[in-house]
Parts: C-alpha cells; structure tokens; sequence
C-alpha cells in the first residue's frame, strides 16, 4: 500500500514538472512542506516524469505513440550506470510542449545499448519549434563502434536561455546510417530542463564502505585521518553509538534503503536481490519530486539484477582502471560524478547517495598516503590484504596504516566535495549524513576483513548529521541510534509523512538530538558464507547468538567491557534471556527450503541437526514404514526413508534464521551413510565426507570449495541414493552464478577466482 501511495503521487505530480520553493518555510527546516505549484515559468522539467502530459508527439522507429509512452522512464544500463530514459532509436521524433524558464539549459545523455555497440552510430539532435519555424540547437553523433569513449552515456548540456517563454515546441530526434528499424537501440538518458538554483532542498547521504568509526578523529582516533570530517562535524551532530544492521555491505546499504532489519527485506546473501515489493528512501522522495542520483563504488550494489536502483533516475556504478568492475575504485571519480549529478539536476529538488569504498580491501592508498603512516609497506610485506599478508606481528601494523592511508585519502575527497557544495551555494542548505555500511576487524577477536561477526568493531559507525542551516551544530549525542534511522530522519526534515513501526524499523533522529526520545535496542544479523550471528545491543549491554561457525551464547557488559572480550553469560543469564527473547522475534525463516529425497531402493536411517530452527517439515510419498520426528526443541530432525523403484521419498522444510547450517550423517541399509550415497544440487556432486553440511545458496569461508553453479535443481539424472538441493519460494530471486556474476564477486574478493 504505502508503495502503491507514492506511486500515485508521482503521477499526479509528473504532469507539472515546475516547482516554487517558499524561502521562508526553507530555512524554518521543514523543506519539503515548501513545494508548491506555481507559474510557467518558475521551474525545472523532467521530460520523462513530464512525457505523459507532455509530450504531443512521439514515433520511435516505426513505433507509435502509445509504444514509447510504454518505454518512457525505464531503467537503461550501458556501462553500469543506469538512467531513466526516453526511447531514441532512429528514426525517432519526440514533441514536447514546455514552458521554457529564462536561464534555462536542457540537460540529458545519449546512449546506444551495449548489444549495439558494433553497429553503425545514431546522430542525436535537439530542436526548438517556434512560430512556424524549426531550428537546430544541438547535434552529435555517437558511435561507439568507431568511439571506445561512446561506449557508455555521452553527457550534454544545450542552452535554452534564448528561448524563453510558454508552450516551447522542443524536439528531440535521432537518426541513423542503416535501414534497421531495432527499436531498442538508442536513448535519451534522464533529459531535464534545468534552471538557475531557486533554493531547492538537497539531501545527501554520503557512505564510506568499510569504515570504522574508533579509526576517524571525531570518534578519538588518535592519527590525523580525518581532518575535512573533524571540521564536517563541528557543522552537525555527531552521534557517538549508531549501530549498522549488518556487517557487510548488501544487507547494510539495504536497511539504510529500506529502513527494515535484514530479516525482513532478505537481501542478504551473495546471489539475493532487494525485492521490488519494498519502498526505498530514494521511491519516496522521487515519488514527491525529488531528483534522485547515486554514485557507487561497490559492484555488489551496482551490478546488474541486485535491484537497488529502484527509484533512481541516475545509478552511477563505477569502474576501476582499464574500466573493469574492481574493488579499487578510488573516491574521486565518485565525487567527481556526484557533483557533476548535482548540475544536471539544478533547480531540482535532489536526493543524491554516494557509496565510496576506499578503506575496503585491497588496502592501497594511492601516494602519498601510502607513505603516510608507520610502519611502511615492503616488497615483501605489502600489507594489501590481511588473508595473504599477514606473515608476522608488524603484518598487523602495516595493515592497520594502509587502511588508514585509505581513510586520509577519502577523507581528503570528501572534502573537496564540501568545498564545492560550499562553493555553489548548496552547502548549508543541504540536510547531509555522513556514515559506513559498517567497519573493519584486525584481529579484535580473531579474524580480518568484516562480514563475519557482529562486534562493535564492524557494526558500531560514523554517523554524523548536518541539518540545513547548521542547526545543532556541534551537538554530540550519546544516545544509541541506528542506520534505520536515516529514511525516516530524512522523511520528517523534508516535511514528508514517515511510516510507523513496523512498517519500517526506524525512528526520526530529531526527537533524538532534541533530547528525551526513547532508545529502542539496536538489532544486527550476518548471513554471509557460512557465517550467521544475530546480536542485539543497547548503551549497556549487548547479547550475541552464534549459529555458524561457532554455536554459542555471548554477553556482554560494554560499560565494564567495551571491547567485548570477557563473556559475561553466566553472571547475567536473566538479562540475556529478555535480550535472547527479542533477538529471535526478529530471525525470520530461510526463504530457500532444504529438499531431500531418496531415489531407488534401501533403507535410510538419517539424523539431521542445526543450531537454529527445522520448520515447515512437508514429507511426499511416505508409506507405512516412512516416519520423520522434529526434535530438540526444533534443532533435530529424525528421518527414516525406505524408498522403492519408481517411489521416491521426499522431505522439505525451512530453517529458521536464514543461513543457519543443517548437518546430516546417518545410515543406509544399516551401514555407516557414504559420500557416495548422496549427490547434491544439479552437479550431482558428493560430499568430502561424513557427516556433511546440506547445500547452501553461497559457500563457507573465503575459497569457493563448496559452490554450486546450480544448487535450485535437483541432482541431474535423477541418481540412484539421497539427493539434495534448494528450493526458492515463488516471490524470491537470486542473482544468477554465470560467468559475469562470478567476476563482479571475484573481483571484490568475495569469491575465489582460482577454484572452479
């Protein structure tokens, strides 16, 4: 419903295209409450959102009108950045009826979908028709298979100040060099007609993957790594214990999209989608107006069928060198496509999202932040990656100043990109938050990198908000918030209606800052290969459940304990309780059920154990002497199977929360249950050994060992003995293993390139 809400209102709003901001209702705080319509000639004009009551004529090779109103607005992706767009393949004549504002300039891309790159170019022309008479303001080709600099969306601005004035007829047309009539070759990417800035409200969400907030100054670190974000933080409110759902970086950045726990929007894992069915913080402010632009480092957010795009006109995923998908992509081409974002949308209300990833690993700061801090890196100790670089003790301190090189270097680009909000005007009147996905482990309990636990080393964040106007400013604030929190804090400034729990997980932070407002418990979960924990945490205290690799109990004292070294379980059992209690109210079910059939004949006697929960137990085909017992309390689950030829039996069932492991071992015809007995997913591949871990939608640990191309069908040839495999409900999706998949994830280290 509350997605349907939105949706409609855009609609009602797309036709006006023109917007009057009230300076006074501006700088009272309440932004977006000062949007009103008003005269011809007062605003900007989104052409797409615009199209259906603006466009008076349309033909798209040889389509017709009804066809491109269609096409217009759907997501185009060339190169990985993603525009809004308007179909364009030749020959194509789009009219437009505008009020054309003075000073204004129309602003757009033009782009030729990949699959077409090796066909002859398309010439793309603007035109203005006046009192009878047509003229030409702007012409290229692009041709990107004469032009490796076309193989992407080629950027233009056209100056409209000379036309000026009500009901502008403005063209837009392509045409080719060959008589094809493809219709899904060509486009115009989000074309607008921009204005001088009328003081419009922006909202920035600016992210850094991977950082620690106990690494940055106005968190106490000790070092100099953050100079731009120390002087960024006497400008706004600092919030000294904000806590990330998550602690890597698909399930983070979709909570902070959503507002929802990872349980419940259920992009997780590796190969998991957010779901189209949730309404992301970016849908609700394009749905009121708002431009909306991402620039993004980090190809697990970027990459073609995560879906996180949902309600951009412009999702900028960058690439590394030689223009490859890399975790080395380094923060200035960020900003530099952030900023160049904000002027294509002048005049507009904007929301932008920029997603840097410098202090992720590889730890390679570019000069001379390599050099900044001691110890220095050597040929044969080069401190890039803790997983093959840490050979010996000062491993560990080479590591440690590399990746704060990293952070003094995307520090020094985050504050290039203020002094040109400063410098444009659009600094104190944006609403800005600073924050991480979450940070980084170096041995603080015994691992590296993130993902794997939910200690405060990798949940707990930088967070720091500037309100418009620098109101507030250099509050520091103690109270715990969480990365939910920001939809709605955005929401409430911008004068819009916030959704209630449960709806969402999060509250307005300007209660918070105010002073007085209560301090819900903070909840974090990890998923990822082989690694599944779910903690709840409050200013004092914080009870972790362990299902994988460890099955455990943790509490702990941070008042006492900061650093969560001494597990205080036995000592606080009746507080643990109450914390364990909310902790698994939030788990929700796997969405991928566990299927296991026995093929042919014999007699199969089989245990299966977990440390979480077997739920929804649906047997098929059992006869008389087929039975299956739940047991332990949920975490056991008894088989016994006596298949015929011809009549298999079959079990499915859920495990409760997602990712939790399921081991089996048992017997068949009474003797000990062999590798060879059991096949698994499509591969029809056997387990190294007895007892064995069920297959899984993604492998355990930082090799590929246990990947399955295919583990959503079942063993192929229907083999004689158990097979095993996955099932997905009918609402999931998963982004599929192919070749591109598996380098996007190798390329960020997520994957092991070296294994099958």
């Amino acid at each position: 419903m509350l997605k349907v809400t939105f949706a409609r209102t855009a609609a009602r709003a797309a036709g006006k295209g023109r917007l009057r901001y009230s300076t006074s209702i501006l700088a009272a705080g309440g932004l977006f409450a000062a949007l009103v319509a008003c005269g011809p000639r007062s605003g900007p004009v989104d052409l797409v959102e615009a199209a259906r009551d603006r466009m008076r004529e349309g033909s798209v090779a040889g389509r017709d009108h009804a066809w491109v109103m269609g096409q217009t607005g759907k997501h185009v992706r060339i190169n990985d950045l993603v525009r809004r767009a308007l179909p364009a393949s030749p020959p194509a004549r789009l009219v437009f009826t505008v009020d054309v504002p003075r000073g204004a300039r129309l602003a757009f891309a033009c782009g030729i979908s990949p699959e077409r790159h090796d066909r002859p170019g398309v010439e793309f022309a603007v035109k203005v028709w006046r009192r009878g008479k047509e003229e030409t303001l702007w012409t290229t080709v692009v041709d990107p298979l004469r032009r490796r600099d076309h193989r992407r969306w080629v950027p233009a601005e056209v100056d409209l100040s000379g036309h000026a004035g009500r009901d502008v007829q403005l063209v837009l047309e392509t045409r080719g060099f060959d008589r094809d009539d493809d219709p899904r070759r060509a486009f115009w990417g989000t074309p607008a007609i921009i204005t001088p800035d009328e003081k419009a409200p922006l909202v920035i969400v600016y992210l850094v993957d991977t950082l620690r907030a106990d690494h940055t100054q106005p968190y106490g670190y000790a070092r100099d790594t953050t100079p731009e974000l120390a002087k960024f933080a006497g400008d706004g409110v600092v919030f000294e214990q904000a806590i990330a759902q998550a602690s890597w970086t698909k399930p983070s950045v979709a909570s902070l999209f959503t507002s929802l726990l990872p349980g419940k929007h259920r992009a997780v894992q590796l190969r998991d989608t957010l779901d189209s069915g949730h309404v992301t913080l970016a849908e609700m402010l394009k749905a009121k107006g708002f431009a909306t632009g991402a620039a993004i480092a980090n190809s697990v957010i970027y990459s073609a069928g995560s879906n996180f795009e949902q309600g951009y006109d412009l999702f900028a995923g960058m690439h590394g060198p030689g223009n490859r998908v890399s975790k080395a992509v380094e923060a200035a081409p960020l900003v530099d496509e952030a900023l160049s974002w904000l002027a294509e949308r002048r005049g507009f209300p904007t929301f932008l999202y920029v997603h840097t990833m410098d202090p992720h690993v590889p730890y390679t700061p570019p000069e001379p932040f390599n050099m900044k801090y001691e110890p220095h890196p050597t040929p044969d100790h080069p401190a890039v990656d803790p997983r093959g670089d840490y050979k010996e003790p000062l491993d560990l301190d080479r590591l440690v100043a590399q990746y704060d090189g990293e952070i003094a270097y995307g520090d020094q680009e985050f504050g290039r990109f203020v002094a040109e909000l400063k410098r444009r005007g659009l600094y104190d009147r944006a609403l800005m938050v600073f924050m991480a996905d979450h940070g980084e482990e170096f041995l603080d309990h015994g691992q590296f990198t993130h993902g794997k636990t939910v200690f405060d080393e990798l949940i707990r964040i930088p967070m720091i908000l500037k309100f418009p106007g620098r109101r507030d400013a250099g509050r520091r604030v103690k109270q715990q918030v969480q990365e939910v929190d920001v939809l709605p804090t955005v929401l409430q400034e911008m004068g819009l209606p916030v959704p209630a729990p449960p709806a969402i997980a999060g509250h307005p932070l300007q209660p918070v800052v105010a002073g007085g407002a209560p301090e819900p418990p903070a909840v974090s979960e990890i998923s990822h290969r082989g690694y599944v924990a779910h903690g709840m945490r409050t200013t004092r205290d914080k009870y972790v459940q362990r299902f994988s690799p460890q099955e455990d109990e943790l509490y702990f004292d941070l008042q006492k304990d900061p650093q969560e070294k001494i597990n205080q379980l036995e000592a606080n059992r009746e507080r643990a309780r109450t914390l364990k209690g909310a902790v698994e109210a939030a788990m929700v079910a796997d969405p991928f059920r566990h299927n296991v059939r026995a093929e042919g004949g014999g007699d199969y006697v089989l245990k299966l154990r977990t440390g979480g929960w077997i739920e929804g137990v649906e047997p098929t085909g059992f006869g008389p002497e087929d039975r299956y017992e739940v047991q332990g309390n949920g975490r056991k689950l008894a088989l016994r199977l006596r298949p015929r030829p011809g009549r298999p039996r079959a079990v499915a069932f859920s495990i409760r929360p997602m990712g939790a492991p399921v081991y089996v071992e048992g017997t068949r015809d009474g003797r000990p249950l062999r590798p060879a007995d059991v096949t698994m997913a499509e591969e029809a591949e056997h387990p190294p050994t007895v007892p064995f871990r069920l297959p899984a939608i993604e492998p355990r640990g930082d090799t590929d060992d246990e990947r399955f191309d295919n583990v959503f069908a079942p063993p192929r040839g229907n083999p004689p003995g158990l097979q095993l495999w996955l099932t997905m409900a009918p609402s999931v999706k998963v982004l599929p293993m192919d070749k591109e998949t598996r380098e996007r994830l190798c390329a960020l280290g997520y994957i092991n390139c070296g294994q099958k």
